[in-house]
């Protein structure tokens, strides 16, 4: 084979650039920790990675959702223990309304604080989330869910909703509950219907929760008396005159259509009291008619109002801390996804890490073998190159 100067200079050049590249290609991979610095560094290596890594993205996606849940689930918590010390409170101050020695001004000193309590507790029920949507209005978080005053009574307008968020793969957990499902729907006594007095009632005369006796048809009906010693029973449903009639005496039961009801204290001419269909009631006219007691009713009518706005208190309460355990299992569940999560982020690190990660006691070694054989090949390349018949022809 013959061998020009232009084949050794030609060689010695790739010999070079090889070299240089394989030590260019070292310090890449040291300077940036990476063994597979290019997807044609190790084709099967970067591909894994790749699927690794996009499954760890997806659950520090989780972990967001994760983060948001909790902290929806913890404020949702808190205002409910404050709902569940508000109820507490009314509580106390209707026992102690329940006191016979008190005075009327007393009275209406416990109706003056129940009604700041009744503001307080519409505030709770209206709360803001940290996005600035109302927490307890379902899917409408753009409207405020309770409107009203003791005056005329609160209405709930949200929506029956609960806003969920997506914490793993395969779980939707529920970050808020409808308020619904927190003041309004809260179990009546009998469980068939509840009673309510008209707004525009003047006299001082109660009616209490009732029960059924009978088949209750599920219709409304309501009574209206039309004298302080005479009432006329309507079935609001069906329509047409009165289906019951008679003389009213405090504290005796009205009985008709399976349910009997008692009217305790003195109705005036054109009062009403309707009774509605539907096992449930609201915080919110619990109240209402607790301060309207206090402040009109006096002796055995204010005595069933008190018998009776303890029960409802104590159904509200009931209902509160339920949905406060709800909640709190649900702090709970998110808790232990965060944990699962974090594991598995940490186990999709550790396969990345195996995958890509540079071994940096072997590429010590590998640079110390490229620099040698990179010098091995300028050495090499002085010598031949250091070859020629001209230092031979004198």
């Amino acid at each position: 084979m013959r061998v020009s100067t232009g084949m050794i200079y030609d060689n010695g050049t790739t010999q070079f650039q090889n070299r240089a590249g394989d030590l260019l290609k070292l310090q890449q991979q040291i300077s940036t920790g990476r063994r597979v610095v290019a997807p044609s560094d190790d084709p099967i290596a970067a591909s894994s990675a790749l699927i690794v890594q996009q499954a760890k993205g997806v659950n520090e996606q989780w972990a967001t959702n994760r983060g948001s849940a909790k902290d929806s689930l913890q404020i949702v918590e808190s205002k409910l223990s404050g709902v569940s010390d508000l109820i507490a409170y009314l509580k106390e101050k209707t026992i102690q309304a329940g006191n016979g020695s008190l005075s009327p001004a007393d009275r209406k000193s416990i109706a003056v604080d129940v009604r700041a309590r009744f503001d307080a507790l519409v505030g709770l029920a209206n709360s803001n989330d940290p996005q600035g949507g109302y927490l307890f209005a379902g899917f409408q978080t753009d409207t405020q869910p309770f409107v009203g005053s003791i005056a005329s009574g609160v209405i709930y307008q949200g929506d029956q909703g609960s806003r969920a968020l997506q914490i793993s793969d395969s779980r939707v957990i529920p970050v808020s509950n409808s308020g619904n499902e927190v003041f309004m729907d809260i179990p009546n006594l009998n469980g068939a219907f509840h009673t309510s007095a008209g707004a525009s009632n003047s006299g001082a005369a109660v009616i209490d929760d009732g029960s059924v006796t009978g088949t209750y048809t599920g219709n409304q009906y309501r009574i209206d008396f039309t004298g302080p010693g005479s009432y006329d029973v309507y079935d609001v449903t069906a329509g047409g005159g009165p289906i019951s009639s008679g003389s009213y005496v405090s504290g005796t039961s009205i009985a008709f259509a399976g349910i009997q009801v008692s009217v305790s204290g003195t109705p005036a001419a054109g009062d009403t009291f309707s009774i509605d269909p539907g096992g449930y009631t609201d915080i919110f006219n619990t109240i209402k008619t607790f301060v309207g007691a206090l402040e009109n009713s006096s002796g055995a009518a204010l005595n069933t109002q008190v018998t009776q706005t303890l029960g409802k208190l104590d159904k509200a309460l009931d209902n509160v801390l339920r949905v406060t355990a709800s909640v709190g299992s649900r702090v709970n569940e998110v808790q232990a996804a965060e944990s699962v999560g974090s594991q598995a982020d940490l186990q999709y690190a550790s396969t990345i890490s195996r995958l890509t990660d540079l071994d940096y006691a072997q590429a010590s070694s590998d640079v110390s073998q490229k620099t040698v054989a990179l010098q091995a090949a300028q050495q090499a390349f002085v010598k031949t190159t250091g070859l020629s018949l001209f230092n031979y022809i004198g």
